[in-house]
C-alpha cells in the first residue's frame, strides 16, 4: 500500500558554488520518492545529477557548496536542519550512497572485510564475532565468491566487477531505507553490469529499499526503473513513470536522447538510423534566459531562446519544461 508521505521529498533543491554560491549548478530540482521505488536520474555529464545526490547525502566539503530547499526531507528528517553529526549518524542505517569509481572510494591500503565493518563498528554495537558474521552475509547477498578469502583481499586484488561488488556491500552492510547509486555500472562489462542490476533489484524487493539510480544509460532506466527523472543543466526537464516517459517523450532533450539510443521502444527510438545530439552541455555560467537546450534541439523555434518555460504537467503525473513537443502532447490529449 503507498505511502501517502513521501519517504523521500525534494523540493526546489539549489546548490551553488563559489562566492555565495554564485554559479547554481542544480537549479530548482523537484522530485518525491516512495518507500520500495526506483526513480532514475538521467542526463549526459555536466547537468547536475551526481551533485544533486551529494547534496542529498550532506557530503559536500565544508565551505564549498551552498545548498537550499524549500524541503529536503527524509523519512521525515529535514536533512537541511541536521548538523554534520546528525548527517553522519544517518549515513548507513537511513541513506547510504554507491559511487562510480571503487578504487577511489576504498581505502588501497585496508582490507576489504575490515573497510566493510567500520561502517557497523560506527553504526551498530555488535561483537566482532557477530560483524564478521554480518560481514559475511553480505558478501554472500551480492554474489562475491568464496567471502571468508576475500575479507582479507585488498582492493587492487580483485576485478573491477568484484570492486563495484564491494562498494555496494559496503552500501548495504547496515540495511539503509534509501540507496542512492551514482552511474555504479558505467565502467563495467554489459555481463557484469546486468548482474548488479539484478541484485539491486533482488535487495530491494527484499528490503523494501528506496533507490535512487543517476544514470545516462537509458537501457538501465527501462531495466530498473519507475520513474525516470531526466536533468539538462541543471534542471529536471522532464519527469513520468518510465513507460510514459518513452513512449512519449515531452522535451526536446528527452527525445534527443531516445534517438541516440538503440531501440528501446520508443516512437523516436524506432528508426533504423540513431542521430546524435548536435554541441555539448553548456557550462552554467553561460546559460541565457531562454530553455538552455535550445541551441542543441531539433524542435526548437525563436521563442524558445526569449523564456525557459516552467516545469509543467502534460499528463496525469507527467511533467515537461518544454513548450514545443508538451504543448502538442497537450493538443492530441484534449483534441475530441
Amino acid at each position: 500500500m503507498a505511502s501517502t508521505t513521501p519517504f523521500l521529498s525534494v523540493r526546489n533543491l539549489r546548490v551553488g558554488f563559489g562566492p555565495g554560491g554564485v554559479v547554481e549548478t542544480v537549479r530548482g530540482v523537484s522530485f518525491d520518492l516512495e518507500a520500495g521505488k526506483t526513480l532514475c536520474i538521467v542526463g549526459e555529464s555536466g547537468c547536475g545529477k551526481s551533485v544533486t545526490a551529494i547534496s542529498i547525502m550532506g557530503l559536500h566539503a565544508p565551505g564549498t557548496a551552498v545548498v537550499s530547499a524549500d524541503r529536503l526531507r527524509l523519512d521525515g528528517h529535514e536533512l537541511l536542519t541536521c548538523d554534520r553529526r546528525e548527517l553522519a549518524r544517518m549515513r548507513g542505517p537511513l541513506m547510504s550512497m554507491i559511487f562510480q569509481d571503487p578504487m577511489s572510494s576504498l581505502n588501497p591500503v585496508l582490507s576489504i572485510g575490515f573497510q566493510i565493518q567500520e561502517a557497523l563498528t560506527l553504526h551498530e554495537k555488535l561483537s566482532r564475532k557477530a560483524a564478521r558474521a554480518r560481514v559475511l552475509e553480505v558478501l554472500e547477498r551480492v554474489r562475491i565468491p568464496d567471502p571468508a578469502a576475500r575479507m582479507q583481499a585488498y582492493p587492487h586484488q580483485l576485478s573491477g566487477g568484484m570492486r563495484q561488488r564491494i562498494m555496494i556491500a559496503m552500501a548495504l552492510i547496515c540495511r539503509p531505507k534509501l540507496l542512492i547509486a551514482d552511474e555504479p555500472t558505467t565502467a563495467l562489462d554489459v555481463t557484469v553490469q546486468a548482474q548488479i542490476l539484478w541484485l539491486l533489484s533482488e535487495l530491494q524487493r527484499e528490503f523494501g529499499t528506496a533507490i535512487v539510480f543517476i544514470t545516462h544509460d537509458l537501457g538501465v532506466v527501462a531495466e530498473i526503473a519507475d520513474e525516470a527523472a531526466v536533468m539538462y543543466a541543471g534542471r529536471i526537464v522532464e519527469r513520468a513513470a518510465v513507460g510514459e516517459l518513452f513512449e512519449h517523450p515531452a522535451h526536446g532533450y528527452t527525445a534527443g536522447l531516445l534517438g541516440a539510443t538503440a531501440h528501446w521502444g520508443s516512437k523516436q527510438a524506432r528508426a533504423t538510423r540513431l542521430v546524435e545530439i548536435r554541441g555539448q552541455v553548456p557550462p552554467i555560467s553561460q546559460i541565457g534566459a531562454g530553455c538552455a537546450f535550445a541551441p542543441r534541439c531539433a524542435y526548437a523555434v525563436a521563442a524558445c531562446g526569449l523564456r525557459e518555460p516552467p516545469l509543467g504537467e502534460v499528463a496525469c503525473g507527467h511533467l515537461s519544461a518544454c513548450d514545443q513537443l508538451a504543448g502538442g502532447l497537450r493538443a492530441e490529449a484534449s483534441a475530441p
